[in-house]
């Protein structure tokens, strides 16, 4: 948001991936069929309540062998779970691929400003920090493989090896370095048949989208209350949450950036994990002045914390 706030924000996206011609006529008149009635399209997570109960009902049932006199689920129903699927995929696919619209770099892609980026590089190899992320985007994470970073060998690991995900590639040898955990999932994340899931290559992105399938089921975009059932169906994230619990238990410290605080999930497990640890975090002075987001914070995580306001948080470097 710091970045592009037109290109990023998420209703916009939202709004976007919906009137795009990935999603059929079909997949939206289903999502619609579960939104209020006074919504014409879905363009933020608290709409889509209803469709993560729906889509867990449907995948239930999938799961029952058909009887003789036909499958437990209509057509309709066992494409169901498939549109919501896709269109979370089209809402992180426009953030993965985001462009700017306005200013002197229009139609370029976004990336991160070169100083920000390099003092958190310098910070992440000295102390060998762990990196969690909730975006769909892929700012950092390309950022940090362009820079050597990140991968296989590298001072961060995501679990993936020769594009195969696998619990064991995030074991480290002699414990040393960090983890890289995108908890929110990403477009990039897919399943295979009877195989781990395997993460595509980026530029994949850009060719060929509609014959792309098994997309979307590693994206978290839904009613907060929700977000836990969809990490807990994903090998992938929910093996990132328990290495967030190791990562939290084996740093000193904890640095909250860029983050909107309205995850209760995520802010309940840094609650049960601060322990005595300084915990900081640097957020937009737009969000509210330190009398009202100190407060707020010391709620949301279970105690004090170090408070950073910044007019722009891409200014930050003192990591």
């Amino acid at each position: 948001m710091a970045l592009a706030p037109d290109v990023y924000n998420l209703n916009s996206v939202m709004t976007s991936a919906w009137d795009n011609k990935y999603l059929t006529e079909t997949q939206k008149k289903l999502i619609l069929a579960c939104l209020p009635d006074d919504v014409s399209k879905p363009t933020s997570e608290e709409q889509l309540a209803k469709l993560q109960e729906i889509v867990g009902a449907c995948e239930v049932l999938l799961g029952i062998r058909p009887v003789a006199f036909g499958h437990w689920l209509s057509p309709h129903g066992q494409e169901f779970p498939n549109a919501v699927h896709q269109f979370a995929f089209e809402v992180a696919k426009q953030m993965f691929l985001a462009k700017h619209k306005q200013g002197s770099q229009v139609g370029e892609p976004c990336r991160l400003p070169t100083d920000f980026v390099k003092s958190l590089i310098k910070k992440v190899e000295e102390t060998q920090s762990h990196v969690a992320t909730l975006n769909y985007d892929g700012l950092l994470s390309s950022a940090f493989e362009m820079a050597g970073v990140l991968g296989d060998g590298k001072v961060l690991r995501d679990g993936f090896i020769d594009q195969k995900f696998d619990t064991r590639n995030l074991f480290r040898h002699r414990e040393e370095g960090g983890w890289y955990l995108h908890l929110h999932g990403c477009p990039l994340f897919v399943d295979r048949e009877k195989s781990k899931p395997s993460k595509l290559a980026a530029s994949s992105l850009t060719r060929n989208l509609g014959q792309l399938k098994h997309v979307g089921r590693h994206i978290v975009l839904t009613h907060v209350t929700h977000k836990r059932t969809i990490i807990a169906g994903s090998e992938i994230l929910s093996t990132y949450w328990e290495f967030l619990k190791r990562a939290l238990d084996e740093s000193q410290e904890i640095v909250i950036f860029g983050y909107s605080g309205n995850d209760t999930h995520l802010n309940q497990l840094i609650a049960q994990k601060r322990a005595d640890k300084l915990v900081r975090v640097v957020e937009w002075l737009g969000a509210g002045y330190e009398d009202l987001r100190g407060p707020f914070w010391a709620a949301q995580l279970g105690g004090p914390v170090n408070l950073t306001l910044k007019e722009d948080v891409l200014t930050f470097a003192d990591w």
